[in-house]
């Protein structure tokens, strides 16, 4: 048996409809503010970015300006006067660094007990490379030749280069006259 409907229209829920356009509602509002938040955040950061870069342009224009008169300055300037000036300081600087004690000192140390220096010279290089010309007396050959060999073993010498020898009967002198030239390392060879 069919009951009857005493109710003038059909009985509809609605409350999953209004419950749904209520939580969208809610969700709508919620993701407004957020965007309402960071559309204020950016703003503020586009706005401090825009002051910094005004600043940094207004710093360039004074490094511009600076370096506008620094190259006029710099034109000014006699270059080659100057590099001439710098290698003559350069060269003063090299020969007050050069110790003396210590060069005659590593000489005494290699030099054998027949042989004698009479002359020791020194010269400084540009790259700081020391190269002594050496002149002297040995007793016989083999004290010069002692010389030699302990120059080449040494690790403050490098590279003896012999430029003459002459035997006693054909100076009349006392013994074996020598020259030669050598490459002198303070610090000892690299």
């Amino acid at each position: 048996m069919q009951r009857p409907n005493l109710a003038a229209r059909p009985f509809e829920d609605r409350r999953p409809v209004w419950l749904t356009a209520a939580a969208l509602g809610a969700a709508a509002l919620a993701l407004s503010f957020a965007s309402i938040g960071e559309f204020v955040s950016a703003h503020g950061a586009e706005r401090s970015l825009t002051e910094r870069l005004t600043r940094l342009e207004k710093r360039r224009k004074e490094l511009g300006a600076t370096v506008d008169s620094t190259n006029r300055e710099l034109q000014r300037v006699n270059w080659s006067q100057l590099r001439l000036e710098s290698e003559s300081l350069g060269k003063a600087f090299a020969g007050r660094s050069f110790s003396w004690s210590e060069l005659l000192l590593d000489l005494e140390r290699v030099l054998p007990w027949d042989t004698r220096l009479t002359s020791v010279a020194p010269r400084l290089r540009e790259d700081g490379e020391v190269e002594i010309a050496l002149v002297g007396l040995a007793a016989g050959r083999d004290g010069w030749l002692r010389l030699l060999a302990r120059l080449f073993a040494d690790k403050k010498f490098s590279n003896p280069m012999p430029l003459s020898e002459e035997a006693p009967a054909s100076t009349g002198g006392l013994g074996y006259k020598f020259q030669l030239r050598v490459r002198y390392w303070p610090e000892g060879r690299p």
